[in-house]
Order: structure tokens, then C-alpha cells, then sequence
């Protein structure tokens, strides 16, 4: 029988490699690496690339409580630490009750789907650019 090691708690584990494991880094570091964005810009660089074109306008006005879900939508899609996680917070969002109305739903006075999609995909499929 093998000798028991005790380790220490602030020693990691060596997982074994899988597509089942998950990241320790967030989505909003590997965004603001990527794009080269203060963690302290992410919420706000990342509606920036995702509202409709129409929809950016209502970022100038800050504290307007118009755009709360999206923001609450970006900051749970910067929490995720692994990618098929993505699709239950796209259902989430879609769901939500405050984006039933005609402004946003019809109008689109909100984040687009389709550019969260594209912008996810583009940064967690692709490393960040090298260092000047």
C-alpha cells in the first residue's frame, strides 16, 4: 500500500486533459486579453460589440435602466469558464421576462444574439494576439 501524502490546500490538482474540464479563467479575461480591454471596461466593450447598431445610442445615457439585461446577460456570460455553458445563459437571457416588451423585442433596443455568438466563438476558439 502506498504511503498517504498529504498536500497542501493552496497546492493545484493536476487534472487529467479533456474537453470536460473547466478553465479557471473567466470568458470576461479571456475577452479583455484578447481585445486588449481593461477588466474594469469588459461589461461595457462587450455590449459595445454586441447591442444593435440603433441600440448603442441608450449606452451614452449610462445609468438607464433600459439596457439592464443586457448588461446582467454580459457580465453572466463574463463569469463562464467553459463554453457549453453558453447556451443555457442565451436561453436565460431570451427568456427573461424584461425583454418581452415591443422596444425590445421588436424594436431590438438590446444585445443581438447572433453577435454574442460570433464574438463568444471568436474568443474562445482563438487565442489572443501575441505581445508587442
Amino acid at each position: 500500500m502506498a504511503p498517504h501524502v498529504q498536500r497542501s490546500p493552496a497546492e493545484p490538482l493536476n487534472p487529467p486533459a479533456g474537453p470536460d474540464i473547466v478553465s479557471c479563467e473567466t470568458f470576461a479575461h479571456k475577452f479583455c486579453r484578447h481585445f486588449e480591454v481593461p477588466m474594469e471596461r469588459f461589461t461595457a466593450e462587450l455590449l459595445r460589440r454586441t447591442l444593435y447598431g440603433h441600440a448603442r445610442l441608450l449606452l451614452r445615457l449610462g445609468s438607464f435602466d433600459a439596457l439592464s439585461p443586457d448588461r446582467d446577460f454580459a457580465r453572466s456570460v463574463g463569469r463562464l469558464t467553459r463554453p457549453r455553458d453558453f447556451t443555457a445563459e442565451i436561453r436565460e437571457f431570451q427568456l427573461d421576462r424584461r425583454n418581452t416588451r415591443f422596444w425590445r423585442r421588436r424594436a431590438r433596443l438590446r444585445v443581438s444574439v447572433r453577435r454574442m455568438q460570433r464574438v463568444f466563438t471568436t474568443v474562445w476558439d482563438h487565442p489572443a494576439p501575441a505581445a508587442r
